[in-house]
C-alpha cells in the first residue's frame, strides 16, 4: 500500500527528532573544528583500540604473553606499566620478566582467563598520538591457580583503563591496569570477604595500646609476582566489600588534546 505524502513526511519528522535529541558528541580536535577527514579517522581510530584491548584478552586466553607483547604493547615510547589491585611493573625490562617470563615459567596445563570486555569508553586526543579507554569485564579462570599446585575455579569482576599511544601508524598498549572487584571460587560467594581474594584486607591488631593501625595491603591473585618483585606495592583499588560504597573507578575518559594534559592510568 502507497504511503500519503503527508504520512511519509511525518515519519521523516520523527527521525529527524529522534536525531537531533541525542546527546551531542565532540566534533572538535584540540579546540578547533574538525574536518571530514579527521572525523572519519578518529572513527577508524576507536574500532582499532578495541581491537587491540579485545587481542589483549585473546592473547591472554591463551597464555600467548610473549605473541601479545611483541604484538599490541608499546615497543618504542617508554613508560609501559602495568597495575593491578596491589602490585605495579613500570618499564619495558620489568613488563617482560614478570608478564612474559613469569608467565612461561608457570605451569600453564588446565589454565583459563577468560575476560570478556564490554561497556566500552574511548576517548581519542585532539592530536590523534595517544587514546585513553575504560571496559567493564566479568569472567572466570581456572587451573593451578590455588597455591601448591592445587587447582581454582572462580568468577572474576573487574574494570579495565588503558592508555594506548600510536607507534608508526599503529594503537599500541602503553598503560594497563586492572580493578578487580571480585575474584571468588565458583562454589562461594563474593559477598564473603574472606572468600572473596580482591576484597580489602582487614588492619592488623596492634602491636600494643594505643598503637597506630597500618592498612594491610591484601595480595590480588590470577597474577601473581612470585616470578619478578613489582617496582611498586600499595592499596590501588579496593575490591567489593558489603562495608564499602561504589565508587567511580577508574575515572571516565575526557576529551584531552596531547597526554600531557591528562592523567595516566
Amino acid at each position: 500500500m502507497q504511503r500519503a505524502p503527508w504520512f511519509r513526511f511525518r515519519i521523516l519528522a520523527v527521525a529527524v527528532a529522534a536525531i537531533t535529541s541525542q546527546p551531542a558528541i565532540a566534533d572538535t580536535a584540540c579546540g578547533k573544528p574538525m574536518t571530514l577527514a579527521q572525523k572519519v579517522q578518529r572513527a577508524r581510530d576507536i574500532l582499532e583500540i578495541q581491537n587491540v584491548a579485545s587481542l589483549h584478552e585473546y592473547y591472554h586466553n591463551a597464555w600467548r604473553h610473549r605473541d601479545e607483547y611483541l604484538n599490541i604493547w608499546a615497543q618504542k615510547t617508554p613508560g609501559v606499566t602495568w597495575t593491578n589491585n596491589t602490585d605495579k611493573c613500570v618499564g619495558a625490562q620489568s613488563l617482560w620478566k614478570f608478564y612474559v617470563e613469569g608467565a612461561e615459567q608457570m605451569p600453564t596445563a588446565g589454565v583459563m582467563a577468560y575476560h570478556m570486555l564490554t561497556t566500552p569508553v574511548i576517548e581519542v586526543a585532539g592530536d590523534g598520538q595517544s587514546a585513553q579507554g575504560i571496559w567493564m569485564s566479568f569472567g572466570n579462570v581456572g587451573g593451578p591457580l590455588g597455591g601448591e599446585g592445587k587447582a581454582m575455579a572462580a568468577w572474576t569482576q573487574e574494570k579495565y583503563a588503558m592508555d594506548f599511544v600510536k607507534e608508526d601508524g599503529q594503537w599500541k598498549i602503553w598503560h594497563l591496569r586492572t580493578y578487580v572487584d571480585f575474584y571468588s571460587p565458583t562454589d562461594r560467594s563474593w559477598m564473603d570477604s574472606s572468600a572473596n581474594l580482591a576484597a580489602p584486607a582487614p588492619p592488623p591488631l596492634p602491636a600494643a595500646p594505643g598503637a597506630k593501625l597500618e592498612a594491610t595491603i591484601k595480595e590480588e591473585p590470577g597474577a601473581s609476582f612470585e616470578m619478578a618483585e613489582p617496582d611498586e606495592k600499595g592499596n590501588y583499588y579496593e575490591g567489593y566489600s558489603i562495608k564499602r560504597v561504589p565508587t567511580l573507578a577508574p575515572a571516565l575518559p575526557q576529551p584531552y588534546c596531547s597526554f600531557s594534559e591528562t592523567t595516566p592510568y
